[in-house]
């Protein structure tokens, strides 16, 4: 593997140790009621796991945390697909170079 790709490479793990919480899933703001009855907004987290959907309250005053642990919960998969495409990418370049031999 070239320099240039292993340090992208690390500068991608050193981004991934940055992440010290995250969560998968969205957040759906839900009311009940309707009319003057209507009452909310509570909000609900919801994702899947194993194939089975799961889903949990959280209180308004956790969800802007949630929110930025489901933010940097992508970002850690975008780091993650970055850093499979390098890869492969390196692999490809490598694989190359061995058959102009």
């Amino acid at each position: 593997m070239n320099e240039k790709a292993k340090q992208g490479r690390e500068k991608i793990i050193g981004e991934i140790r940055k992440i010290e919480r995250m969560r998968q899933g969205t957040i759906s703001e839900q009311y009940y009621g309707t009319g003057k009855n209507r009452q909310g907004p509570y909000y609900v987290l919801q994702g899947y796991d194993n194939g089975k959907h799961w889903s949990k309250r959280i209180p308004k005053d956790q969800i802007d945390q949630v929110r930025a642990d489901i933010q940097s919960g992508e970002y850690f998969k975008v780091l993650c697909q970055d850093y499979a495409d390098l890869t492969e990418q390196a692999t490809i370049k490598q694989d190359r170079s061995k058959k102009k031999r």
